[in-house]
């Protein structure tokens, strides 16, 4: 869903800007859920087309690990890649350009190269995570961990260095797994795309989004372009909602690790306990079960241990008693609404994209 929600926000920011769009989904969906928020989706915006994508079967030679459905599913998306070409083809009217999602990159700009049309690629992600995306292929490519034991931080060309903490585990393990792979191939293919979209804004990330288009990251890289943020598309009030709207200004904790980030039930627990010890209100987002593997699996992200419910209420007091992370938040939220009016960021970057469509 981290991936699907941002595209479809996308989707209906575009609506209106007068682009004609057609979205091409896979069957079958990777999930009930993303299957359910497709048919809400397209509900909402009937003048939007879709035409569906039959996967193929797998082939079984292809070393996958069939227990994460995610990344099973992209692989079988990128495997029925080729059964494009005549969907493309015999869209009417003709595609004027394809939006194509960063985990597809690899497998969809050959195709578009082979019928000359433009495809931009959108990140889901920050500015600064997508310049470690497009070089992880350059800095990584001949390392080995051990190479990186003595290293309290990544160079990323034209940037501060990056925090090694920051940096995903399994982009940092020796052994090939199916993110080093994802990053290795769609970082390098994306070059040859006719732009990136970035889930962010100008007033986010104004220094990154400028190295990126300068070159100063990597050299011959297509426009990059800040779209975000990007307004939800379903308007209607939840109950958590109407609950948050009533509580204090700037005394609720929202805890939410996406839809396929899991912890073992123990951890849980401890972050349960965790937000009651600290005192503060808050809105927690449980899975109702695991996306990609089973909830009584032990952690396996590169040495994770269990992080205690007194340590988790110590750091929500710190954060919710300290100003100069209020002040911020504060000022990334008149940035983001700065960014939704009519001469802001995003409808500026949406613009933009919508006159690039139309060329």
């Amino acid at each position: 869903m981290g991936h699907l929600t941002p595209f479809l926000r996308l989707a209906g920011s575009l609506t209106t800007h007068h682009v004609q769009l057609t979205i091409i989904t896979p069957l079958p969906t990777v999930s009930l859920a993303e299957s359910q928020t497709l048919s809400h989706f397209l509900t909402s915006f009937p003048q939007i087309a879709q035409v569906q994508l039959h996967l193929l079967p797998l082939d079984h030679k292809q070393s996958v690990n069939a227990d994460d459905p995610f990344y099973y599913h992209i692989q079988v998306i990128r495997q029925s890649s080729s059964l494009l070409l005549p969907l493309l083809s015999s869209l009417s009217p003709p595609a004027s350009a394809l939006i194509t999602d960063m985990s597809l990159a690899a497998a969809v700009i050959p195709i578009t190269q082979v019928l000359n049309l433009p495809n931009y690629i959108f990140f889901t992600s920050s500015a600064k995570m997508l310049t470690l995306f497009l070089s992880y292929h350059t800095i990584f490519g001949s390392k080995h961990t051990s190479d990186l034991e003595g290293l309290d931080a990544i160079k990323i060309p034209g940037l501060e260095p990056i925090p090694k903490s920051w940096i995903p585990p399994p982009l940092l393990q020796d052994k090939n797994n199916l993110l080093k792979i994802y990053f290795f191939d769609n970082g390098r293919k994306m070059t040859e795309s006719s732009g990136i979209l970035v889930n962010t804004s100008e007033g986010f990330e104004q220094e990154t989004l400028r190295k990126l288009n300068e070159g100063k990251v990597i050299e011959g890289l297509p426009s990059v372009l800040a779209v975000g943020p990007l307004p939800p598309c379903d308007h209607g009030r939840c109950v958590p909602l109407a609950w948050l709207e009533g509580q204090p200004v700037r005394s609720v904790v929202y805890v939410s690790f996406g839809s396929r980030t899991g912890m073992s039930r123990e951890q849980i627990r401890e972050l349960g306990d965790g937000l009651v010890r600290s005192g503060s209100r808050f809105i927690w987002v449980v899975k109702e079960k695991r996306v990609d593997v089973e909830d009584d699996e032990d952690l396996d992200q590169g040495g994770e241990t269990l992080v205690t419910g007194a340590k988790i209420a110590a750091k929500i007091r710190y954060v919710m008693e300290n100003e100069a992370f209020k002040l911020q938040g504060m000022r990334f939220r008149d940035e983001a609404r700065k960014g939704l009016g009519v001469c802001g960021n995003s409808n500026g970057g949406l613009t933009k994209l919508r006159d690039m469509l139309k060329a």
